[in-house]
């Protein structure tokens, strides 16, 4: 987990408290300042806090230490507003149960917070929220037990019915390369959103003998290309034309294909998407359940340190002059 995660689980709270969607739209969004809330509420006094906390984030890698001061300031505030169970005080304690399970990955403190959210505010939006991210948890642990079971082993096949590089028909045929596979839909909101990082991926290792794809299936539908969804139910071949468009609007810089097995593929334990996977030269699993937005130097120390092992290199050649 890491700090863009954090910023799609304030997307979702944005409704709430209007400042967190300042707090988590990217960069490239620009919304109308929200009013501020009224100072010494519980909106206004979160909102001050999320800010102390934005500084922070942006001044470089949180830690607990770090990030004490604000830690104490959550539990200051809850204490200030016990008496009152609304939903802008369940909101304080959602987001202090976020910081730490997205920010600072403490997972065991996330679940421990969020079933107290349940318990001390029922009936308000937070505990809902709270119900789905523990729920997304579950998930998560499973996703990651089951995928732990194959890595280490063959990679399961992929057979393309459509390729956006010509002559791409099996995961095979690019045996002798790190491969980078992005399961994804173009109807999954976090998909298109680590679209950037997965652009800034394919960037690095120009060059290089690493293939980012991306690999989705049928689904009936594309969405993304205009205001509607465009129907493709029992179309396929309609399908796969619009991904060229798809490819062109997105700004896709890595190849595309459709997968003949669904794109929630058993074989590679996928229950969820975007699920990233590594597979190294020789065919054989070693990384899955990854998410695409996971930090930048991570995905890299990963993909190197099979290079490395492959004797390949791992910083591509200066072009000829």
């Amino acid at each position: 987990m890491n700090f863009r995660a954090l910023a799609h689980s304030l997307l979702l709270l944005a409704t709430l408290v209007p400042v967190l969607a300042q707090l988590a739209a990217p960069p490239t969004v620009t919304a109308a300042a929200p009013a501020p809330a009224a100072a010494g509420t519980p909106a206004g006094d979160l909102e001050l806090l999320v800010t102390q906390i934005r500084a922070k984030l942006g001044a470089g890698v949180p830690t607990a230490t770090s990030l004490a001061p604000e830690l104490a300031a959550f539990d200051a505030l809850l204490a200030k507003y016990r008496s009152q169970k609304t939903d802008d005080v369940a909101l304080i304690l959602y987001m202090q149960a976020t910081l730490h399970g997205e920010v600072l990955q403490d997972l065991v403190k996330m679940k421990e917070l969020l079933l107290r959210l349940q318990a001390d505010f029922p009936s308000t939006k937070s505990a809902a929220a709270a119900q789905a991210t523990l729920t997304a948890l579950e998930r998560q642990t499973s996703t990651r037990e089951a995928s732990a079971t194959l890595v280490g082993k063959p990679a399961a096949p992929l057979h393309f019915s459509w390729a956006s590089p010509a002559g791409l028909k099996t995961l095979a045929d690019l045996r002798g390369k790190v491969v980078v596979l992005d399961f994804w839909a173009t109807w999954c909101g976090p998909c298109v959103a680590s679209f950037p990082q997965m652009r800034e991926l394919t960037a690095h290792y120009r060059g290089l003998d690493v293939v980012v794809l991306g690999v989705t299936s049928i689904q009936g539908s594309v969405i993304g290309l205009g205001p509607e969804r465009i129907d493709t139910k029992d179309n396929p071949s309609k399908e796969m034309a619009l991904m060229t468009d798809y490819i062109k609007a997105k700004d896709i810089t890595w190849p595309i294909a459709f997968s003949e097995e669904a794109v929630f593929n058993p074989d590679y334990a996928i229950r969820g998407i975007p699920h990233m996977a590594i597979v190294a030269p020789d065919g054989i699993l070693r990384h899955s359940g990854l998410h695409p937005a996971m930090p930048h130097a991570e995905k890299v120390e990963k993909i190197d340190a099979l290079l490395r092992e492959f004797k390949l290199p791992v910083v591509a050649p200066a072009p000829a002059k």
